[in-house]
């Protein structure tokens, strides 16, 4: 299964693979309605997925009725429109699928049957499967996937590059801790699957065949909208290099015309002056700044536009002369830097100079300049450290704290403890961290932890050390066990953050309802 960019995505994706390994176990009722939540998320994003697609296609009409885009995205409008239609085609014959699967559960809506067994075990194998009688659905449905990636990469050698190895649509058996290497594709898929299940694996391959047709037909368009057209206005441009400068700098004024035309013929002054054109159709003046406060420049001339005629250039610039002052530094976010591995502390420093005089270091670390007065520290050493600024030959310096991040905090998904239904506990499937009311973005990864459980469905504390963020082994056969009513600890919780550091972090307890 791809990843898809949405954080709603990649959370439908996760569950329907926790919720997949779950019916290993148990058929729980529990598992089923949370196969139903999923299922229904699925739904709400192929919704979703059908309405950008849509958009897009709109998109790709107008470009081709307009006559800057017309020729093209004429190239490329039917090249998206074999993509939207293989995925159309593939999309209403799972959706069928899905249709005669509730049928098998026992929809009848004629009949005014209009609900279905959803943990009816049987339906799948007998539409889907391929052994013991099947209808052989899932094998049909297995070679129309294979032929849809095939169309979609097809279509066009530039797309076949683009998304030989990226195209949202895995085809591959899953796998299970049982094993299933005598196992068709379908049957891995669908044997002794729930009806409720087995739609929600339908609807994820409808997902699927969105995801792949929105990348498609978004390439498409991209390809359009590179297309160089004839400029349809022409308009001035002029600028200078800095906006804010020091008495005796020197500030470089330009000025000319858009798409810098050789045909528009500009003449170029600045103050008054005339100014050569170069090849570009660009005039540059250096001056010296003077004064102090904001002063101005006048750009003048004519060009001719695209239909010849004499156009007046007319055009005032501003820039501000500072009065020189001493230097200031000052941390972006807060009066402390943090050891962050390569995350950065941003920085403001400013002297009375521009920022291309100033030269600044960190001792116990390192220093990037951004631009302007941006620069990122990137400390190494906890204690008190300095930051030396050199203008002109004089260096100032500033003491800052350094310290290393604080400890995270441990989340099940976006509780920290307390009481939580179950299904959901189950679904999340491991453990997160992150900094609670802090400036930074500063991830933490966690190595292992001790899981602990007693009460509900386990009459015996029973404890597992897991290894990684996510429970598995010991640890997930300990929560398979677990029913409302359960009480589950994690301690003995390691995490390593953006600086290298191993850490033992706060132990959280939930109690499953």
């Amino acid at each position: 299964m791809s990843l898809p960019k949405e954080p709603r995505q990649k959370m439908i994706n996760m569950m329907y693979l926790v919720l997949t390994a779950m019916l290993a176990l148990n058929v729980s009722a529990e598992i089923l309605n949370a196969f139903k939540v999923v299922n229904n998320s699925l739904q709400t994003s192929n919704d979703g997925l059908t309405v950008e697609n849509s958009a897009i296609m709109q998109d790709i009409a107008a470009k081709a009725a307009a006559n800057e885009s017309k020729e093209k995205a004429l190239i490329w409008q039917p090249r998206a429109q074999k993509a939207a239609s293989y995925s159309k085609e593939l999309y209403d014959y799972i959706e069928d699928l899905k249709d005669k699967l509730k049928r098998e559960a026992g929809y009848n809506p004629e009949k005014g049957d209009t609900t279905y067994k959803i943990d009816d075990l049987d339906a799948p194998i007998r539409l889907l499967g391929s052994e013991s009688g099947g209808q052989g659905k899932g094998e049909e449905l297995h070679q129309k996937l294979i032929k849809f990636k095939t169309d979609m990469l097809g279509i066009n050698p530039e797309i076949e590059k683009e998304f030989a190895t990226k195209l949202p649509l895995n085809l591959d058996k899953p796998k299970s801790e049982e094993g299933n290497g005598d196992l068709s594709w379908s049957d891995s898929y669908f044997h002794m699957t729930p009806a409720i299940a087995s739609l929600t694996i339908l609807g994820k391959f409808q997902n699927d065949v969105k995801n792949s047709e929105n990348d498609v037909v978004t390439f498409c368009q991209n390809q359009i909208g590179a297309v160089k057209v004839r400029f349809d206005k022409t308009g001035v441009i002029a600028g200078a290099s800095a906006s804010y400068v020091m008495p005796g700098d020197k500030l470089s004024i330009y000025a000319g015309v858009g798409a810098f035309s050789s045909a528009s013929h500009p003449t170029i002054t600045i103050n008054g002056q005339t100014i050569d054109v170069d090849g570009n159709g660009k005039a540059t003046k250096d001056i010296v700044a003077g004064g102090s406060g904001t002063q101005t420049v006048k750009i003048g001339g004519s060009f001719k536009n695209q239909d010849g005629v004499s156009v007046p250039i007319n055009e005032t610039l501003t820039y501000v002369v500072g009065t020189p002052s001493g230097v200031a530094v000052s941390a972006d976010k807060m009066n402390v830097l943090y050891i962050m591995g390569s995350t950065p502390n941003p920085l403001t420093i400013s002297g009375g100079a521009g920022s291309e005089k100033i030269n600044a270091t960190l001792t116990g670390g390192e220093l990037k300049h951004i631009q302007g007065s941006a620069f990122e520290a990137f400390p190494k050493t906890p204690g008190e450290q300095s930051i030396n600024v050199t203008i002109d030959g004089k260096t100032t310096s500033k003491k800052f704290r350094v310290k290393y991040l604080p400890d995270p905090l441990a989340f099940v998904g976006s509780k920290k403890g307390g009481p939580m239904s179950s299904a959901e506990f189950k679904a999340i499937g491991g453990l997160i961290t992150r900094l609670e009311n802090s400036e930074f973005e500063a991830p933490f990864k966690v190595i292992s932890y001790k899981l602990g459980a007693i009460g509900g469905g386990i009459s015996q504390y029973a404890t597992a050390v897991n290894e990684g963020n996510r429970w598995n082994g010991s640890a997930e056969a300990i929560i398979k066990r677990a029913t409302p009513g359960t009480q589950v600890f994690f301690d003995e919780i390691r995490v390593v953050g953006p600086d290298g550091r191993p850490r033992e972090i706060t132990p959280i307890f939930f109690t499953l309802k």
